[in-house]
């Protein structure tokens, strides 16, 4: 049995979940299973649906030292012997006490301090500057987008065929876009002399709090669909000759699928990662909060670049296909050990899990 503490919510999004549900649906493939372990029950339906157990723990998501007593009590009566946790507010002093009942997985994207745990899973591409080999001697390490988690849905995918003339735009900036990167950047490529005729595929994310003003821009341009709890997402990313996204886990599914993405930051977390698939891989377009005026002319130029270039995007797409293989949970799974071998018998308990 393999335990999963994340959450997800209308300020974090759902990136946490998401992800780690990845690892989840492959180890249940694999022959095993997972409980989710969270701070409330905002992310519970969506676990519902995908068959997971789930504990709450009524905590807060973003105090994790104020729930440790829970957690060892938790690990303690459950019998845990393995815990992925994945969660950018865990503290030094949360992890330490957690991995000494325990043998703790930590997924890691912002390097803020030595993490206290047996695996430390950072897939971006950026992860082999950081030094983890140093710092990390008795830790598995598990570096680099060979180990991005995602969904079954972008593995084995087909050979992609690149059109000579892109007609078709996907647009995707998280699942709650603060900034309402999207309707911005609809609005002003609606009014570029050669992108006016390209059709704008729109992912609304549960959490947007901008769908109206989208779906003002879908009536007032033609051209313009908005897409709402999207089943395939690889379906959608390969049917776009172009894509503009926010970092984060999206970066990666877009290179399984292999589209040439014109991407943004608007984040912390996702600077290094736009910075460095613009090297090269992508076409970067910087923070979107140091000036939103000139990303969004810049999230433009790259549209229209790609647009008129098919020999670029047949590039960029090879060169992502490349990177990304779509097989990064399993590769997770087999690293750090855990099968159905491990498991151990469910003991009561009085928290709530359904």
């Amino acid at each position: 049995m393999l335990y999963i503490r994340a959450d997800g919510n209308a300020e974090i999004g759902t990136g946490h979940v998401m992800r780690c549900l990845s690892i989840a649906n492959a180890y249940r493939k694999s022959g095993g299973d997972c409980v989710f372990v969270t701070a409330d029950a905002v992310m519970k339906p969506l676990l519902d649906r995908q068959g997971f157990s789930v504990i709450c723990l009524d905590s807060v998501w973003n105090d994790l030292d104020r729930e440790t007593e829970k957690m060892e009590r938790l690990i303690r009566e459950r019998k845990i012997e393995k815990l992925l946790v994945d969660s950018y507010f865990a503290t030094p002093d949360y992890l330490a006490r957690l991995h000494k009942l325990t043998r703790l997985t930590f997924m890691d994207d912002l390097d803020a301090f030595i993490y206290p745990c047996s695996e430390l899973i950072n897939y971006n591409i950026y992860a082999d500057k950081l030094d983890y080999p140093s710092r990390y001697p008795n830790t598995k390490l598990l570096i680099g987008p060979k180990y991005a988690p995602l969904r079954e849905e972008f593995q084995n995918l087909p050979p992609r065929k690149v059109s000579e003339h892109a007609k078709t735009v996907l647009v995707t900036t998280g699942g709650i876009d603060p900034f309402n990167v999207a309707g911005g950047l609809v609005a002003l490529a609606k009014k570029h002399p050669t992108l006016e005729r390209l059709h704008f595929n729109i992912v609304a994310g549960r959490f947007n709090a901008h769908l109206s003003h989208l779906q003002a821009l879908s009536k007032e341009y033609t051209g313009v669909s908005i897409h709402q709890n999207v089943e395939s997402m690889s379906e959608l990313m390969l049917g776009c000759d172009i894509a503009v996204s926010a970092g984060g886990s999206t970066l990666y599914e877009l290179c399984a699928c292999g589209t040439p993405t014109v991407a943004l930051a608007i984040a912390d977390n996702q600077l290094m990662a736009v910075s460095a698939f613009g090297d090269g891989l992508m076409i970067g377009c910087g923070d979107f909060r140091d000036d939103a005026g000139t990303c969004l002319e810049r999230l433009v130029a790259g549209i229209a670049r790609y647009a008129g270039d098919a020999e670029l995007r047949r590039e960029s797409s090879r060169r992502c296909r490349a990177l990304v293989d779509g097989m990064g949970a399993y590769s997770t799974l087999q690293t750090i050990g855990a099968n159905k071998k491990q498991e151990n018998p469910l003991v009561l308990s009085p928290y709530s899990d359904s």
